[in-house]
């Protein structure tokens, strides 16, 4: 029977269990978006909690891709010793990890310097910003970039590769009927919209030769389920023909989270808020799944592993609240 501590096989990588930690900002950068040695010291410090995978908080892979003043960056070779550390801290308290690789898109904070770029000229309704139209010449550059950045995560020794496509960055921002107006081959459909996300896999895929498996945090749907926040935004049904396209892309996991309202959507509460995305996707891919969103309870992590809604389980502000909620789960779970 499947449980919480059974292991699993992601492609030719066992995880010990099925706990994983999400990604969640820091903000410790310093300006050149270099991970301070803290920032070691925390993600060590996460992974002797017992987890199987530890994700590593986003890190840009363009200096105009910066959301935040203080976000680490993966945009140049001088990001990837501290990165390095970052991940042989992770290995010498047993866990494996992976680096997320991120682009904000239109979806930054408003002092950041740079081109703000988006796949339409229309108000992100995140940060309010307004940004250029991304060129051909910029969405090729772009998908160099994360190709580019994909290759230093193989470097500095991580074991999985994450592409962020959620919360209203530039990827999340191409996929929502909110943000990309296109009439070009990157907008107009579903497809269409589709279409970048799907390039950048296969330029990730190739920037790292079939050695590390490949993540995708998706971003099922603008709205949170059962809350209409963004009227007209990218449905549940259109997340699912995304998820559909990702795993046959070769896509190794989907870390499952909400589009344009984010991680934490105003007005949710209670536990495993983004269950019904699990469900849904699930039910459509042959690659794994990770639940995460507002899982605290044990019992809550055991039901989803059980009953098939996931193959993973991402636990974070519970964790970082207790460094003992693994140990604790291990006992909950094993009467």
């Amino acid at each position: 029977m499947k449980d919480l501590f059974s292991e699993l096989d992601v492609a030719g990588v066992r995880l010990a269990n099925r706990l994983v930690l999400p990604p969640m900002a820091t903000e410790q950068a310093d300006a050149e978006g270099l991970p301070s040695p803290a920032t070691a010291g925390h993600y060590g410090s996460m992974a002797t909690t017992g987890v199987a995978l530890v994700v590593v908080e986003h890190s840009c892979v363009t200096p105009e891709g910066r959301a935040s003043p203080r976000q680490i960056s993966l945009a140049s070779d001088a990001h990837v010793a501290g990165h390095a550390a970052i991940a042989a801290a992770i290995h010498a308290s047993g866990a494996l990890c992976a680096a997320q690789i991120s682009h904000s898109g239109s979806n930054r904070r408003a002092e950041m310097p740079g081109r703000c770029l988006g796949p339409s000229a229309v108000e992100n309704p995140v940060s309010h910003l307004v940004p250029e139209e991304m060129s051909k010449n910029d969405i090729v550059a772009v998908i160099r970039a994360f190709g580019a950045a994909a290759d230093r995560v193989h470097r500095a020794g991580y074991d999985f590769v994450e592409i962020h496509c959620a919360h209203g960055y530039l990827l999340g921002e191409f996929l929502s009927p909110l943000t990309n107006h296109r009439t070009d081959t990157y907008g107009g459909t579903a497809a269409g919209r589709r279409r970048l996300p799907l390039e950048i896999v296969e330029e990730v895929r190739a920037a790292v030769h079939g050695d590390l498996p490949l993540m995708v945090r998706l971003g099922v749907a603008d709205n949170p389920p059962l809350l209409q926040l963004y009227e007209g935004g990218l449905t549940i049904a259109e997340g699912v023909e995304a998820a559909r396209a990702l795993d046959d892309a070769g896509v190794a996991i989907l870390d499952l989270s909400a589009g344009i309202c984010g991680s934490r959507p105003a007005g949710i509460t209670g536990e495993a808020y983004f269950r019904p995305f699990a469900e849904a996707v699930s039910s459509a891919v042959r690659c794994h799944v990770v639940c995460t969103g507002g899982i605290t309870q044990p019992q809550t992590a055991q039901e989803i592993i059980e009953n098939g809604t996931a193959d993973l389980v991402g636990v974070g502000r519970a964790l970082v609240a207790d460094h003992d909620w693994v140990r604790k789960a291990r006992e909950a779970t094993s009467h």
